[in-house]
């Protein structure tokens, strides 16, 4: 029985070729499609409204921020500097240690996301306009057991 060794460097490739496509396609992040709760904070007449939504401790979570000012605005909070986050934006940049806050431009939108790691409220405010502030509350919701 005769090897044809060009045969087998050739399926060998294909196989390595095969294993790299899906070790590349592959997502080894967190999923951000799967969030479960969402909060949304819309930014009009240089105050913080509050469109609903809510976060729940332990879960991933998004806040979505939307400037309708036409000056830029900040969004701080040291329960952020607390999270490991990922901003979402085309002109929101995050700063600080893990993140202080991010800067948001007129008309956009960006996405904080991240799993809240316990309850209570946090404060935010915007670090251009003093005047400028919030309060979120995580609440911890237990489900009844039979």
């Amino acid at each position: 029985m005769r090897i044809d060794r060009r045969k087998i460097r050739t399926r060998v490739f294909i196989l390595m070729a095969v294993f790299s496509f899906v070790f590349l396609a592959t997502d080894f992040s967190v999923p951000l499609a799967a969030e479960t709760a969402k909060v949304e904070i819309v930014i009009r007449n240089y105050t913080f409204e509050f469109q609903g939504g809510a976060l729940r401790p332990n879960e991933l979570g998004t806040i979505v921020l939307k400037n309708m000012d036409k000056v830029q605005h900040g969004f701080t909070s040291p329960f952020l500097r607390e999270q490991e986050v990922q901003v979402e934006s085309a002109g929101g940049i995050a700063y600080g240690n893990g993140i202080g806050g991010v800067y948001i431009n007129p008309g956009e939108t960006l996405r904080i996301h991240f799993i809240p790691n316990r309850p209570g409220s946090f404060s935010f405010r915007c670090d251009l306009h003093p005047n400028m502030k919030g309060e979120l509350i995580l609440l911890s919701v237990q489900g009844v057991k039979e």
